[in-house]
């Protein structure tokens, strides 16, 4: 996202951009894993997303929510799930 817009002003102070990227890094070990063929669709409309539209991880976390609250607790990821939700409920 440009320096100079931020859309997100009422959210500082949150350290969302760093939740994001603790959930981004943690759904990550699913995306090596490669257990379903999601992860990799996932990963690659992440980059998509960020280098041909600008969006953040926030904006695209929340773009797959449900699909993302469904495989975690599919895989039993409760820490994960629990961050997100926390994103969700605080930030979404």
């Amino acid at each position: 996202m440009s320096a100079s817009f931020d859309r997100y002003v009422s959210f500082q102070h949150c350290d969302w951009e760093g939740r994001s990227e603790r959930v981004m890094q943690r759904l990550q070990h699913h995306v090596d894993a490669a257990e379903n063929p999601f992860w990799a669709y996932f990963a690659q409309k992440r980059t998509e997303l960020r280098d041909k539209q600008g969006l953040d991880d926030l904006r695209i976390l929340h773009n797959y929510l449900p699909t993302l609250r469904e495989l975690l607790e599919d895989n039993g990821d409760l820490e994960t799930l629990a961050m997100l939700e926390d994103l969700e409920a605080n930030l979404m």
